[in-house]
C-alpha cells in the first residue's frame, strides 16, 4: 500500500565506490511509525502519511543527498516520556512547517566524506533535520518573512514615540504579517505592547506641554515654528521655575527644563503600551482579516526595564 522505488545505479566494488541513486516511499502512514516518533519526538502519531524522495551520489568518498519530505495532514498523538526525545517545542515546529493545506513539505541537503571515522549517515541526516526544526523554533518571524519574500523584522512592530498611532512602516509590517499567518492557519499571534521609558516619556511630556499652550492661547502655528509667542511663554514658565533666566541658558535648556516638571508616570505609560497592543490587534483583524481569536493581546502589569527598552509591540508565537 506503500510503494518503494529505487532507482539508478552503483558501483560497490570500483576503488573508490560510485553510486548515484534514487529513493522514493508513497503514502507511508505515519501511524506505524510511532514508535520511533515516541523515542525521538516525544510523541505518539495519531494519523498523517508520508512521502519521500531521496537523491543520493558517492564519487571520489564524497557523499552528496537531496532528502524531499513530505508530510500530509500530521496530527500529533499523546504525549511519550522518552529520555532520548528532542528537547524542542515540537507542536510550534510543526505548526511553523504546515501549510494552509495541511502539508509539510521539506527540502534537507546532506553530504560528507565517507572516509571522515566521525562521518555518519544517519547522523548526519539526524542533524540536518533538528537543525531546520531548531532554526524554525528559535526565528519563526524569519521563516514567516521568508513565505512573503519580505527582509522586514516582522517580529517588532515600530510605533512614533509617544503615540500609538501606527504609521506607513508599521502598517506594512503588519500587512506582510497577515499574509504570512494566513500560509500558517495553526499558528496564533500573542501582542505584547512595549514603551521606551526615556523617549516615550519625553515624548508624552512635549504632547503634554504643547498642550497646555494652545490651552492658554498660543497658536499652534507658533508652537510648530517656535515663534514670539512661543518664546515667551517657554520663558514665562522657565522663569517661574528657576527665579530668573540668565544670558547663558539657551531656549533648548529652559524648554528642557519646563518639559520635565510635567508628570508622565508609569502607569501612563503602561496605558500606552497597552493602547499600542490594542491598535496593532484592531488593524490585523478589521484590516488584514486575520480571525480575532488568532490575536492575542498580553498586557504587562508591571514598567520592568528588562521589559521595556522599545517604542512598538514585540509579537511571539504560539499554537
Amino acid at each position: 500500500y506503500a510503494p518503494v522505488v529505487l532507482t539508478g545505479s552503483a558501483s560497490p566494488f570500483r576503488e573508490p565506490p560510485f553510486l548515484d541513486l534514487g529513493l522514493t516511499f508513497t503514502g507511508v502512514d505515519l501511524v506505524l511509525l510511532t514508535p520511533y516518533s515516541g523515542t525521538y519526538a516525544g510523541y505518539a502519531i495519531e494519523r498523517g502519511l508520508l512521502n519521500l524522495d531521496l537523491r543520493y551520489s558517492l564519487e571520489e568518498g564524497y557523499l552528496k543527498g537531496k532528502n524531499e519530505v513530505m508530510v500530509d495532514q500530521l496530527k500529533l498523538g499523546d504525549r511519550v516520556d522518552s529520555d532520548k526525545a528532542l528537547d524542542l517545542p515540537l507542536e510550534l515546529a510543526l505548526a511553523l512547517l504546515t501549510d494552509l493545506n495541511g502539508v509539510i513539505a521539506l527540502k534537507v541537503p546532506v553530504e560528507g566524506d565517507v572516509n571522515d571515522p566521525e562521518f555518519g549517515l544517519g547522523s548526519v541526516i539526524a542533524s540536518a533535520f533538528v537543525n531546520l526544526i531548531t532554526k524554525a523554533v528559535t526565528a519563526p518571524f524569519n521563516l514567516l518573512a521568508s513565505l512573503v519574500g519580505s527582509e522586514e523584522d516582522l517580529q517588532r512592530i515600530p510605533f512614533p514615540t509617544g503615540s500609538s498611532e501606527l504609521n506607513p512602516q508599521a502598517a506594512s509590517r503588519l500587512d506582510q504579517l497577515g499574509q504570512a499567518l494566513s500560509q500558517r492557519p495553526n499558528l496564533t499571534l500573542v501582542i505584547t505592547g512595549r514603551v521606551n521609558p526615556d523617549s516615550d516619556r519625553e515624548r508624552m511630556q512635549r504632547t503634554a506641554l504643547e498642550a497646555e499652550l494652545v490651552a492658554e492661547g498660543v497658536p499652534a502655528d507658533e508652537i510648530s515654528r517656535r515663534g514670539p509667542d512661543y518664546v515667551k511663554a517657554i520663558e514665562k514658565r522657565y522663569k517661574a521655575l528657576a527665579g530668573s533666566i540668565n544670558e547663558g541658558v539657551s531656549l533648548s535648556e529652559q524648554l528642557s527644563a519646563v518639559r520635565s516638571k510635567i508628570p508622565v508616570t508609569n502607569e501612563q505609560l503602561l496605558q500606552l503600551s497597552r493602547d499600542r497592543a490594542v491598535t496593532v490587534k484592531d488593524y490585523l483583524v478589521n484590516e488584514v482579516a486575520i480571525p480575532a481569536d488568532r490575536a492575542v493581546i498580553n498586557q504587562t502589569a508591571e514598567l520592568k526595564v528588562e521589559e521595556h527598552n522599545y517604542s512598538g509591540v514585540e509579537l511571539e508565537l504560539d499554537v
